[in-house]
């Protein structure tokens, strides 16, 4: 069988994202299809020209890969903040996929009942006319945005257009989902944050979860939500430090 081919688009400022976290935990039956925007324009930080260039890229290079592929193949389209898990195989993955009867189905942007937001840090398709024309349409688009945010095209264009679409389950775990992520995921997408230094500390840390034992999931979220509430209010996070610090030495220790 072929490799499961996955897209992604690299800009130098999430290079170490893609070196330490992506590529070292690809599923073995996947390749990825790269293309590499070259050296930094800035940090790379959430609606930076970067990151507004990379998400031009990245429906460019869908379209691309489309229209030079076998029709009805199957691809995925992935951002870097990504980890896979052991459990993630590129051949039930298209099982799985098959079983959707779709042309695009998206990670869920959260699991809240009802709420249908594709995100577009993790997807699959197949590709058919309709997955073209909807890359094509969304291409157009977000060259004359102002503010240059796939997914706010993205998902303004399934609300319009005829291609069949839905969203993959909860083992493609996205922080947006709630913390601590289940432990049979297949894969994380480090979103809900803004630079960097925070995707790396997010990676880690479910890395920690799933790989760990339940005393480190307790540990890990309870210090998710302590820093979420220290950043919130400084001067609580003076008080708690030196309480941080201890929770730390107890985590390295397990």
């Amino acid at each position: 069988m072929k490799k499961l081919p996955i897209l992604v688009v690299l800009s130098s400022a999430h290079r170490h994202l893609y070196e330490r976290y992506f590529l070292t935990t690809l599923p073995q039956n996947a390749e990825v299809i790269l293309k590499d925007l070259g050296s930094n324009k800035d940090d790379g930080s959430f609606l930076s020209p970067e990151w507004q260039e990379a998400m031009c890229a990245k429906i460019r290079h869908a379209l691309d890969f489309c229209k030079k592929s076998e029709e009805g193949s199957l691809f995925i389209v992935s951002d870097v903040d990504v980890q896979f898990f052991p459990i993630f195989d590129a051949n039930k993955f298209s099982i799985y996929f098959d079983s959707l009867k779709c042309d695009l189905a998206f990670q869920k942007e959260r699991m809240r009942p009802g709420d249908s937001e594709a995100n577009c840090g993790f997807y699959a398709g197949r590709n058919t006319a309709a997955v073209r024309e909807i890359l094509s349409v969304a291409l157009d688009r977000i060259i004359n945005d102002e503010v240059k945010n796939e997914q706010v095209v993205i998902n303004s264009l399934l609300k319009t257009t005829p291609v069949k679409h839905t969203l993959l389950d909860g083992r493609f775990y996205a922080r947006t989902h709630g913390f601590p992520p289940g432990r049979d995921i297949w894969m994380h997408h480090a979103n809900w944050t803004t630079t960097i230094p925070q995707k790396i500390r997010q990676l880690d840390r479910v890395y920690r979860v799933i790989h760990g034992g339940w005393l480190r999931m307790v540990l890990e979220s309870y210090m998710e939500n302590m820093e979420r509430l220290m950043s919130r209010n400084p001067k609580l996070g003076e008080i708690l430090y030196a309480h941080r610090q201890f929770i730390n030495d107890i985590i390295r220790g397990n």
